[in-house]
């Protein structure tokens, strides 16, 4: 029964974590479309993908080995993906000592989010990626989650 109770207690602060994590994240990007120094890369995320996917790409982006070291597309938007994902990760992985949520984002960030983040074919539920997050590109106000829709739920700005 204690070790039913110990990986209970585990499995808890993992989900905890989590949910932490993906709260920042979700405020994080709310805040880089209202803040003049945020919006200025953040926007260039935008306009990339916008302008590419309306070229009917089936994936605006698609996996590049340069995702390994996560450097995005553009500059403007490594620079973003760096002040609103990477470092706040990071800096919760070193505050909490959650270095699992780094390894794993890196995991997302690197390998995964590329091939499914803004695939128009991509629509699972619960999954914050695919069609989900791509009608954030056309609509800037919604669908900020980073792999849950959990906040934009709780917030109302899933559409």
């Amino acid at each position: 029964i204690c070790t039913f109770r110990l990986v209970e207690r585990i499995q808890m602060e993992y989900i905890f974590h989590y949910l932490i994590w993906t709260f920042f994240i979700y405020w994080l990007h709310r805040i880089a479309h209202v803040t003049e120094l945020t919006n200025y890369y953040h926007s260039d995320h935008h306009r990339y993908i916008t302008e590419n996917w309306n070229n009917e790409l089936e994936n605006p982006t698609g996996w590049s080995w340069t995702d390994m070291f996560l450097i995005e597309d553009t500059w403007k938007s490594t620079v973003d993906l760096w002040l609103t994902e990477v470092i706040p990760t990071i800096l919760y992985s070193s505050i909490t000592g959650q270095w699992w949520i780094l390894v794993m984002y890196w995991l997302w960030s690197s390998l995964i989010a590329e091939v499914i983040e803004h695939n128009p074919k991509f629509n699972v539920p619960f999954i914050a990626a695919g069609k989900w997050h791509l009608s954030h590109h056309i609509r800037d106000s919604v669908n900020f989650g980073l792999h849950t829709p959990l906040w934009d739920v709780i917030f109302r700005t899933n559409k």
